[in-house]
């Protein structure tokens, strides 16, 4: 399926209720250890959408106590709105200023104003959601570009401006048994990235998470600035703390054009985050790839009932001396 301007739009959602269009915007402050991200989704059949922002830094992991999160309550979706051209009664209004390019982002609630405006540096890509990952919907594509702009969180004012990270997901959203997955992206420069989606193919009763290879299921490789679609390929994280949050990831991938990429990234900064029935280490990473050190994401996502079970046992583990770990 191609990618048109069209889908910059909300589609048919047919009579199903739990069809779900969403979008995320993510960006960074390297030099302050700082990630970010505008997120909404419009269930158009219920009549309400859900949206806000995350700020986060070293300093705190916890949505309650990281720089800044606020989202999660319904609000009614607007009379009128569009997929990028709607303000909410929580203070998110999003304008598209050319369909697949330019974004207005701006949020002003209790102790938090932004003004942000996001720049593609690439034409969206179509990613899709292939086996493994078809209950996030029916259509999916993802974005390169840069986000410009100011947040002022309790007084005080962080200024953005760095490439940044896009997607838009619509379908039918029932979020049941999809598998363990990640969801890793950098971008060098405007000739240079890549973004992939990684799945578990083990049944959660016998993946231990701790020394797998998950498998890439799509994605895409911008190189020498052309970009190829991720055919195959394997994610690794090669070391976790002792609460299992991911330190350092290893990818390896090929794309339709030949192409290999290799890339290792190293977290320095962690959000718990949970939504969709999931848990979700957000971190910002560090990537090496074909030669270039550049600032991305690693998402290392599970089901809420996998999380539960692994990360109890590695703070069981930790606080057992028969295991190794330490009190």
């Amino acid at each position: 399926m191609a990618i048109s301007v069209e889908d910059d739009l909300f589609h048919d959602p047919g009579d199903d209720p739990y069809w779900n269009e969403s979008a995320w915007f993510g960006f960074n402050i390297p030099e302050r250890q700082i990630s970010g991200w505008v997120y909404f989704y419009h269930r158009p059949n219920m009549r309400y959408s859900v949206g806000g922002m995350a700020l986060w830094d070293p300093s705190g992991a916890n949505t309650y106590d990281c720089l800044y999160y606020n989202m999660g309550d319904t609000v009614a979706l607007p009379d009128g709105a569009q997929m990028y051209d709607f303000s909410l009664d929580n203070g998110l209004s999003v304008k598209c200023a050319r369909p697949m390019r330019e974004y207005r982002l701006s949020y002003q609630a209790a102790d938090i104003v932004a003004d942000l405006t996001w720049t593609g540096i690439m034409d969206a890509h179509d990613t899709g959601l292939p086996a493994g990952s078809e209950e996030w919907g029916t259509g999916h594509y993802d974005q390169s570009g840069r986000m410009v702009g100011t947040v002022t969180v309790a007084g005080e004012r962080y200024e953005v401006d760095g490439f940044s990270q896009r997607d838009h997901s619509w379908g039918p959203r029932r979020y049941r048994t999809n598998p363990r997955s990640d969801f890793p992206w950098a971008v060098a420069s405007e000739t240079s990235a890549f973004q992939l989606f990684a799945i578990s193919d083990l049944p959660i009763d016998d993946d231990p998470v701790e020394g797998t290879t998950e498998r890439v299921i799509t994605g895409w490789y911008l190189r020498d600035g052309e970009v190829g679609s991720l055919v195959s390929g394997s994610r690794r994280v090669v070391e976790r703390a002792p609460d299992g949050r991911p330190l350092r990831v290893e990818l390896r991938a090929r794309d339709g054009r030949g192409r290999t990429l290799e890339a290792e990234g190293r977290c320095v900064n962690w959000l718990h985050w949970h939504g969709y029935q999931m848990y979700q280490w957000w971190s910002l990473a560090q990537w090496s790839f074909d030669g270039h050190r550049a600032w991305g994401e690693e998402q290392d996502l599970y089901p809420f009932h996998h999380s539960r079970r692994f990360i109890r046992s590695r703070l069981e583990n930790a606080h057992d001396p028969a295991a190794g770990g330490n009190r």
